[in-house]
């Protein structure tokens, strides 16, 4: 059986698009580990259904927007605390992460008990900052209001003496309204709050490891043919998941294959990995529109046979060489927001 992984692909359809350019229908289902996207999901996962097989996805960090019960159509399943069986071999994961839990059901479930636990200096702190807003609104009107006079008594633009004054009376007041915020966040009850809401993330993760481990106790598959699915890394995985082979995750960006007590731990790709580039010709007062994006990404291929069990291979996007006639690579900086090279 052969199963194609991605992970990382932070809503970078183009690398969806270039990884389905170089691979066929060859696949009996295909795996994300994370981060989609929340910007470009749907049309991620309407390429990736032109295989014509189940596509698996958990969600990461990336992913927050996106709700657990969305449908990106029929042939996409989501793998959190809900297995999928592909012949013999059955897939289950969670989604989400302690970067960020986004619509994880435990996290927000324990978000909210800690916010209700602490309801009332929520409300304190909601109306220091709506009262600060609706201040600052008012003492920027009278400042403009303040120059605007100025101009108009004397028919020509202001004294610098004069507008500091009126600059350093905004600031003042400004200030003064920044206080009242200030003061509430600087009491107990605000520090024991921000505490509880920090220690959530690490118990999530406990409460949503506890969870899996319980799916996995049910599966009618046997331990050995389980594979789980996981945003970051699981540590400890013998501890709440003993007897399962494998585990695929992203997160950590890049191709990385180990094994441990038994276990293989594949971190299997980041799709979305780009290398800027700048023309030959190029001095540095042209205008950084010329510059562009390559896509150099990796993904991955699980095999699985009852005679040898799993292996993993790491698969790079294919850039080919002709780009290097016009273009180099830059090194010195680096520009998220460059267009990609057509």
């Amino acid at each position: 059986m052969r199963f194609l992984l991605l992970s990382d692909i932070h809503d970078n359809l183009l690398a969806v698009q270039q990884m389905r350019a170089q691979e066929s229908n060859s696949f009996d289902a295909l795996v994300v580990a994370g981060d989609i996207g929340s910007h470009t999901a749907q049309q991620i996962f309407d390429v990736l259904a032109t295989f014509r097989c189940p596509v698996l996805y958990v969600y990461g960090n990336w992913d927050y927007k996106l709700a657990y019960d969305a449908s990106f159509g029929d042939a996409c399943h989501h793998l959190h605390l809900s297995p999928f069986e592909s012949g013999p071999i059955a897939f289950v994961g969670f989604s989400g992460c302690t970067a960020h839990w986004g619509q994880n059901p435990e996290a927000r479930r324990l978000f909210q008990e800690v916010d209700d636990a602490n309801s009332q200096i929520i409300r304190s702190l909601s109306e220091a900052k709506n009262g600060e807003r609706r201040g600052k609104s008012l003492v920027e009107a009278e400042y403009t209001a303040a120059v605007d006079a100025l101009t108009a008594a004397s028919r020509r633009p202001p004294s610098q003496r004069k507008l500091k004054a009126l600059d350093a009376d905004r600031r003042r007041k400004l200030a003064a309204l920044s206080k009242a915020v200030e003061e509430v966040k600087s009491t107990d009850a605000y520090s024991l709050y921000v505490h509880q809401r920090s220690a959530v993330s690490g118990e999530a993760l406990v409460r949503n490891r506890r969870a899996l481990s319980e799916v996995l106790e049910q599966l009618d598959t046997a331990r050995e043919r389980a594979v789980v699915v996981t945003h970051d890394r699981l540590f400890k995985t013998q501890i709440d998941f003993p007897g399962v082979p494998i585990f695929l995750f992203g997160h950590r960006h890049g191709f990385a294959e180990t094994t441990f007590q038994g276990a293989k731990h594949v971190n299997v790709s980041a799709l979305d990995i780009r290398r800027l580039i700048r023309p030959k010709e190029f001095s540095r007062g042209d205008h950084f529109e010329q510059f562009r994006n390559l896509n150099v990404g990796n993904y991955a291929i699980l095999e699985w046979s009852q005679a040898t069990g799993f292996a993993v291979k790491c698969v790079g996007l294919e850039i080919g060489l002709d780009w290097q006639e016009n273009w180099e690579l830059e090194t010195s900086f680096q520009m998220p927001g460059a267009p990609f090279l057509s």
